[in-house]
């Protein structure tokens, strides 16, 4: 067989008895150890697949390798001769007689030989499956974008923020809606979007789904299941690898929906499982593509899945004992079947520059494997390759990993500290003696120890130390931080670059407000070595061109200050014209109150059912705060006019304080007071001479009523839940009322200072207005 078939079949008779071994032990070990433990141990049989390693004796690496010829016989062209030392008093026997030479075949003439057409049989199968798979999924991609629906639902989308905020998934994720998808799905490993058949579902249900498709994110198993593909691809001629492509994709699904029933209540789970069988009644046509991760799939799997959730129990200290050592021996058997890997070479070396020890008769081939891994492993740290390190560490010895785990701790290299700390297999005093050691030494290194062990809880806690210990650092170099605002010296900073000396960031955070851009410079032991101004050439390679705005932008700031706001009701603080590239920034809190929403929405649309920019906050430790910065993309929300509102969804509001601002490229800003100290009511709040003036007052008919230094405006008999916009334009107050939602009964009851005129609007037609004095 041709060298270059050789490798590809070893392998894939390699990685097929680790599959085979899999499949025979697959029913014995059900519910002996974790879903996760099933899902990820397919891992073993991929890289058996991919990895071209083996020791230098193997098993399988045998089978392909030809036998050497003895070292007392030499080839001499077609003829052999043997060579027989010569005694000294003895005389050399004559040579034989030259033999005619053979010409070599003319290979022009000889064609493409059957180990060539093998070879580019597979090849082209490979290839033509994988341009095959890409475009499937590409064309899948498309016809879901055709048919979707961004979800505006501030309900559902709130919901996703604290979902994510709940699993630690710190990008945004997105939420579309198509009628034609089977169920609801994840797709994009970079921006990920979550599809639902239908918007229309339940916060449980939702919910439930928001956590299992966030789940599939955070695991990675979107890039899981495309190293799946590419296996499947190269080895599309083993049926083997196909089955292990099925139970890893059966082996997804349990092992999400274990990690989901961890974080449910027991009351909970029986929730999920409905949600998984309404997932499977409620969606269209379009299945989920490969490379892509949904929450229904086939009856025959949902039955096993809706057992598995009705039987669910944690895995105890022994499941988890039982799968280490189970992982531990699956390794270490698929490392010593091996692989062909190419004919021996004798003073060969893995390590450029590096020359190897010669092979001697009595070292074994796992004393050389280790040899070569060690030097791979020493130069693969010094020139900084992660990745070259991370294949040659595990055939090293405990003593030569623990060394280079001091080695990179000592260095403070997060990377390779943390490929060996996921390697390396401790008890749990061990453990805690590192944590505890790394703790009070490098809190960096320790939050990578307590991530790779799951513990979540610590971690999260060394986290606020961190950022409190940080805020001190900073505070010590003149920074301060109000809210998600950075201050130098009293100046708001626009753009803040906290780096190392690897060029790698402690913190990037941006303010568009801001006026100062700064960079704080570390040395090599992380602490803060300088904090300057940045140069504009290092702002433009980070951003480009920041301050590029079209002719005739403006930086428009609309004060907030509210004593109070009635539970329910809208503000409108004004119209503006909204272009790409326009930067938008909140930051409002209330002293009393459980909820708060800022926004933009359309001038056609109410607020309750499309929102554009919005941030809905309850309070959280005692603050209740909308804070966010955005930058309007003009493709997902085309420009044009907007409203900005104030919503207060859940209960009354109380002292209102804070600031929204905008920099834009279009439009004239109104003229909003710098204090209107305009606020809704309710009946019960005015004063009593006011109050009875209302018993005057006809149904339908609006009303100015003064009353001790205040006017109320008063419309009785109003069905509708409305929102309102106070603004200050030639010296009276002009207010704008807008129907949102019919109502079965109602009225409008706003308040005033009484130091100029009211005029007011109903959907932009003047409302005549009865004055009482009182």
């Amino acid at each position: 067989m041709a060298e270059y078939l050789k490798v590809p079949v070893s392998l894939s008779l390699s990685g097929s008895l680790v599959i085979l071994v899999l499949l025979l032990c697959g029913p014995l070990l059900r519910g002996r150890v974790s879903r996760r433990w099933q899902y990820y141990v397919w891992l073993v049989a991929i890289f058996r697949l991919l990895l071209p390693l083996s020791p230098q004796a193997s098993p399988i690496g045998a089978l392909f390798r030809e036998p050497e010829a003895p070292p007392a016989v030499q080839a001499a062209g077609p003829y052999a001769v043997e060579t027989v030392p010569a005694r000294a008093e003895t005389a050399p026997k004559p040579l034989p007689p030259a033999q005619p030479s053979v010409p070599p075949p003319d290979r022009a003439s000889a064609g493409i030989s059957p180990a060539e057409a093998l070879a580019l049989a597979w090849l082209g199968g490979a290839l033509v499956l994988m341009v095959w798979r890409v475009s499937a999924y590409l064309h899948f991609l498309r016809c879901l974008r055709a048919g979707r629906r961004e979800v505006s639902a501030p309900a559902l989308l709130d919901l996703l923020a604290r979902t994510g905020e709940e699993l630690k998934v710190r990008r945004p994720v997105e939420l579309w809606e198509n009628p034609l998808a089977a169920s609801p799905m994840l797709l994009g490993l970079v921006r990920p979007r979550i599809v639902l058949p239908s918007a229309a579902v339940s916060e449980t249900d939702f919910r439930c789904t928001a956590l299992h498709e966030l789940t599939h994110y955070r695991r990675r198993d979107l890039l899981y299941k495309w190293l799946v593909q590419l296996t499947v691809c190269l080895h599309w001629w083993n049926p083997l690898v196909w089955v292990m492509a099925r139970e890893i994709d059966r082996a997804c699904e349990l092992a999400c929906d274990e990690a989901v029933l961890r974080r449910l209540k027991p009351e909970e789970r029986l929730s999920y499982g409905d949600a998984l069988l309404r997932a499977l009644e409620s969606g269209g046509g379009y299945r989920a593509a490969q490379g892509s991760v949904s929450l229904g799939e086939s009856a025959e799997l949902l039955k096993e899945r809706l057992s598995a959730i009705m039987n669910f129990k944690k895995p105890s200290k022994w499941t988890a004992l039982l799968s280490l050592v189970l992982a531990a021996a699956l390794t270490t058997g698929a490392a010593a079947a091996g692989a062909y890997t190419g004919p021996a070479k004798r003073g060969a070396s893995p390590v450029k520059g590096t020359a190897l020890p010669p092979l001697s008769a009595q070292a074994s081939s796992s004393e050389n494997l280790r040899l070569r891994s060690a030097l791979l492993a020493e130069r693969s740290y010094e020139e900084g390759d992660v990745a070259a390190f991370s294949i040659a560490v595990p055939f090293l010895s405990q003593e030569e990993q623990t060394a280079f785990l001091e080695r990179a701790y000592e260095d403070g290299s997060s990377a390779f500290f943390s490929v060996l700390v996921n390697l390396l297999d401790w008890d749990e005093a061990t453990l805690d003696a590192w944590i505890a050691r790394a703790a009070k030494e490098n809190a960096a290194l320790c939050s990578i120890l307590l991530k790779a062990l799951d513990r979540d809880e610590e971690l999260e806690a060394l986290e606020k130390e961190l950022e409190a210990k940080q805020a001190e650092e900073y505070k010590a170099a003149g920074i301060t931080k109000e809210g998600r605002v950075y201050y130098y010296q009293g100046h708001m900073v626009r753009i803040f670059l906290d780096s190392r000396p690897d060029a790698s960031f402690v913190t990037l955070d941006m303010n568009p407000q801001g006026l100062l851009d700064l960079k704080v410079e570390r040395g090599a032991d992380g602490k803060i070595r300088s904090v300057r101004e940045m140069t504009k050439a290092e702002v433009e390679e980070l951003f480009g061109d920041w301050d590029d705005l079209e002719e005739g932008g403006m930086d428009v700031t609309i004060p907030v200050e509210q004593t109070r706001m009635q539970g329910g009701s809208w503000i409108y603080l004004g119209e503006y014209i909204l272009s790409q590239g326009d930067r938008i920034h909140y930051d409002v809190t209330a002293e009393t109150g459980g909820r708060m929403k800022i926004g933009f929405c359309g001038m056609e649309q109410s607020p309750e059912d499309v929102t554009y920019y919005s941030v809905s906050n309850k309070r959280t430790n005692g603050e209740l705060r909308c804070a966010a910065d955005f930058v309007f993309d003009g493709e997902a929300v085309k420009p044009g006019s907007y409203r900005l509102f104030l919503h207060a969804p859940e209960g009354d509001l109380g002292n209102l304080k804070g600031s929204i601002s905008l920099t834009l490229k279009q439009g004239n800003p109104p003229d909003l007071a710098a204090n209107p100290d305009a606020r809704a009511m309710t009946a019960e709040e005015l004063p009593a001479a006011a109050r009875k003036a209302m018993d005057q007052c006809a149904v339908r008919t609006w009303y100015v009523i003064h009353s001790e230094g205040r006017q109320y405006l008063y419309c009785n008999g109003f069905p509708w839940r409305y929102a309102w916009s106070p603004a200050w334009e030639d010296g009276s107050w002009l207010v704008k009322v807008r129907k949102l939602k019919k109502l079965d009964s109602g009225y409008v009851l706003l308040s005033f200072p009484d130091n100029a005129p009211l005029r007011v609007t109903l959907e932009g037609e003047l409302v005549p207005l009865t004055d009482i004095q009182t």
